[in-house]
This record gives C-alpha cells, structure tokens and sequence, in this order.
C-alpha cells in the first residue's frame, strides 16, 4: 500500500472516530458545588444590587434554606411581569438548588443542526418545596390544547462548533413546570418556543487564550461589565467547579412570558419567567479522539510491521 492510500486511510479514520464519537446524544448534567450551599444569586431589578443571576458574584445573597444542593442553575420568576427596580414583590426566587441533566443531539465536532431530547429538572421553591422542569414533547399530555399552543416542536437550535463562531448555542423548545402549588404531578406552567441562547466551549479552551479567541456574554445582559468581566467569571469561578472529567461547557440563559398557568399558581401570562443554565459532559474534546484515532492508527501500523518481520525472519 502506497504512503498515499495509508495517508487516505487515516483521514478516513479520522473523520468516521468524530463522525461516531459526536454525531450522537449527548447528556450534559447541572453543575453543581459544595461551596454554593446556602448562596443564591440576585435576580435583576432589585433596587441597589446589580441582579446578575449569576452566583459566585458580589450580589449574592445567602441565608440557611437556599441551595441545599449547591447549584449553578436557578430559574426566577416576576409573577406580575413588572420591570421596575423598585416594585415590589418584582422578582421572586422562582427555583433554586436545581438539579438533573438534558440530551442534546449535535455534532460537538462540526456543529450544525441539534436536536432537544430530553430535559428533567428538579430544585427548591422552598425549604422543603420541590418544582420539575421538563421538555414537552409531540403527543404528551402538554400538547393536548388544555395547556396553551404547545405541539412539542421544534425542540431544536443551532451550534456553531468553533471559535470564530463563539461557539455559539441556540435551542427553541417548549417545556413545561411542576410546582407544588397544585399538588405533584401536575403541569403548572407551560411554554411554547421558549427560547435558551448561550454557547457551548471545550472546557480546554477555558484559559486566558482561549477567552482571547472568542467574544462572550450572558445572553440576557445581566451581568454588568464588559464580555471580559463575565469570561473571567468564566475562568474564575466556574472553570475551577468542573469536575476533573468535564470536557464541555454549556452555559445558556432564557426569559419569557408563560403561554399558560394554572389558577393555583398565583401567576398569569403577564408574568415572566428567566432562567440561568451551567452544565457539563464528559464526552471527550475533539483533539482528545483525534489523539486516540492517530494513537490506534499508530498502534495498528506497528503491529502490521510485527508481524511483517517475524514473517520475513
């Protein structure tokens, strides 16, 4: 076999190890941190404080009964949808401590299309009060025409696989929220084409180089400063949470009326409805599969050589 066909054969090889390893569901889980326990961050228009949404930044607020499970994802709500900083009650704590994990279908290698597969979540509306987030999907009881003009569609987004693109995540989907006010199981809250935007960024690119590729911000504009204000936060508080086998970053924010809300929740179509999103997978970065593809390939074209020799001799 000429240098050239074994050239061809490992750029195949290649191509087919990312093709299989990331055209494929992916789950992400909710990052969660045993130093977020009891801190919950500010919502927005809350006379005096910046309401960055975001934790582990200097608005923070803590008391006994928040976060029991550490959590970097919070869901907030205005019941009334009323914008001003000082109107009261304006934003409630909404869900806190949130836990679980979603499935996204995309190619983590080169981007495109991505389909959203499943969604359950679960945190805290208080002590010992616990709400569920879920994707809707065609056919489910959500879509039934009792809960507003869900169809279940289109649960789906774009991702921009790069730098150059700000690795850049966009999903329209609808969902819906369990609360307690109505008794478990129950849909309480319902969403048609919610929208999430944020990004998803190799966690080996969370580095003062990697941040000088890109341009990031929270979605929403909360977050106060410039994009390289929120990328240290970025670097500073988020990279060092991961865990060790994390290779992904997603981060997304979304804020919308509700299509539909039960009577006992105290909460109309008028109200809104953000949400901050922090999650992780272990699925391996590109450069990782490649260095196993060349390290196979390597590995394959010694034993060929092996067994080459010990033919000849």
């Amino acid at each position: 076999m000429s240098r050239l066909s074994k050239s061809c054969l490992v750029i195949l090889f290649l191509a087919v190890a990312c093709g299989v390893a990331f055209a494929e569901p992916v789950k992400f889980n909710l990052l969660t941190h045993a130093d977020n326990v009891q801190w919950l961050p500010q919502s927005k228009n809350v006379e005096g404080v910046s309401g960055d949404h975001l934790i582990q930044t200097p608005d923070d607020i803590t008391s006994p009964s928040l976060n029991p499970n550490g959590c970097f994802t919070f869901l907030f709500m205005n019941p009334y949808g009323v914008h001003e900083p000082d109107y009261p009650p304006g934003w409630a704590k909404g869900i806190h401590s949130m836990v679980g994990s979603l499935i996204l279908d995309l190619d983590l290698c080169a981007g495109g299309d991505v389909d959203f597969e499943e969604m359950d979540f679960d945190g805290y509306v208080a002590p010992g009060m616990t709400s569920s987030q879920y994707l809707v999907k065609p056919g489910e009881p959500a879509t039934n025409g009792n809960y507003g003009p869900l169809d279940g569609l289109p649960n789906s987004g774009a991702y921009s696989a790069s730098a150059a693109g700000n690795w850049a995540l966009d999903l329209t989907f609808d969902q819906y929220l369990d609360t307690p006010f109505a008794g478990h199981p129950s849909i309480d809250i319902t969403f048609d084409n919610y929208v999430w935007d944020g990004f998803i960024i190799p966690v080996g690119k969370l580095t003062p180089e990697g941040m000088a590729e890109v341009e990031l911000n929270d979605p929403l504009g909360y977050y106060g400063g410039t994009s390289e204000d929120f990328e240290a936060w970025l670097l500073d508080e988020v990279a060092p949470r991961l865990p060790d086998d994390a290779t992904w970053l997603m981060f997304a924010q979304g804020e919308d009326h509700p299509d539909w809300t039960h009577p006992m929740m105290g909460m109309t179509t008028d109200g809104v409805v953000g949400q901050t999103l922090v999650a992780y997978t272990t699925v391996p970065e590109p450069a990782t599969v490649i260095l196993l593809a060349v390290s196979a390939a390597g590995l394959a074209g010694a034993a060929r050589r092996k067994q080459r020799s010990t033919i000849t001799a």
